[in-house]
């Protein structure tokens, strides 16, 4: 499938959680319970963490759940929806086994900004939890630590939130 600029793919979320649109999502091979052939993915339990699986093209929440275009990530990737609906988005429902986020894995994502730190042609990766990007320097990560990255920022930001068009490569590297 065709993804906002690349390829995409579904997966299915590893807990019931609501996720933003531009969320960067680690692939999760944990789910011993896995007869559909369902790839799964989880948010990121912090920065730098990997294998990248993606970034979401859409908000992944319930039917007729509405955000405004400039709602901050962060107070909808990582909270539980309602009932009914907890079973839906995610976790050991068989019946909704292949419904899940779909992911852009390759061509050019948007990716929320974890700060204003992030020039053009900037390795990202993830920040936080949310799934945000930004620059390994900026995170603190020094020389010759490995890096996950989500790709390189073809874009800069200016705030946090900013959104950044990133070419996606989700090849471990280490850093110079």
């Amino acid at each position: 499938m065709a993804g906002i600029d690349g390829w995409t793919r579904t997966y299915r979320l590893s807990a019931s959680k609501r996720i933003a649109k531009f969320s960067a999502l680690i692939s999760d091979s944990s789910d011993s319970g896995n007869i559909t052939g369902a790839l799964y993915c989880s948010l990121p339990s912090g920065q730098n963490v990997g294998p990248v699986a993606g970034v979401t093209v859409e908000h992944y929440v319930e039917p007729n759940q509405f955000y405004p275009q400039d709602t901050d990530p962060s107070t909808i990737t990582g909270t539980t929806p309602a009932s009914p609906y907890a079973s839906l988005l995610g976790g050991t429902n068989p019946a909704v086994a292949d419904i899940g986020p779909t992911l852009q894995y390759a061509g050019q994502a948007r990716c929320y900004a974890a700060s204003g730190n992030i020039t053009a042609g900037a390795l990202v990766c993830i920040a936080d939890a949310y799934g945000r990007v930004d620059t390994p320097t900026s995170l603190g990560i020094s020389a010759g630590n490995k890096v996950y990255p989500v790709g390189i920022a073809r874009s800069k930001s200016t705030k946090v939130n900013d959104v950044v068009l990133v070419e996606l490569n989700f090849d471990p590297v280490t850093t110079w």
